[in-house]
């Protein structure tokens, strides 16, 4: 079983993801439930072969309720963000039992190509 730290320290791929403005309307409206706005991450859990590979797909996690809680710039560039927030994930599971557990997310995220990496608390 995995401790909290174990868990910090292992980063996961995000491959997909929302624009810019989904992000930040997430974020706007985080503590409003009348309007919650929807955004979903595709998280690599693994891969069928080495990445890089012609025929590499991902495996993708099970994640489901994400809420962005904070953005901040993590440089100049106006796409690439440390984000913080929310989320029911299973860390574990590739088959069709899923098991979400609650989980504070940490995650570095590029809006423009749409991918970064994840870890969760």
């Amino acid at each position: 079983m995995n401790t909290k730290m174990e868990l910090i320290n292992r980063m996961f791929d995000i491959v997909s993801g929302p624009n810019k403005d989904a992000l930040f309307d997430s974020c706007k409206y985080f503590c409003n439930r009348n309007a919650a706005i929807p955004i979903e991450f595709g998280v690599a859990i693994g891969y069928t072969m080495p990445k890089g590979h012609p025929g590499c797909a991902y495996i993708p996690m099970h994640i489901k309720e994400i809420q962005i809680c904070g953005i901040t710039h993590e440089n100049g560039s106006g796409e690439s963000f440390n984000l913080q927030g929310y989320c029911l994930a299973d860390l574990g599971s590739i088959g069709d039992k899923v098991n979400y557990t609650s989980y504070e997310f940490k995650a570095y995220y590029n809006s423009k190509t749409r991918k970064g990496t994840i870890s969760f608390i």
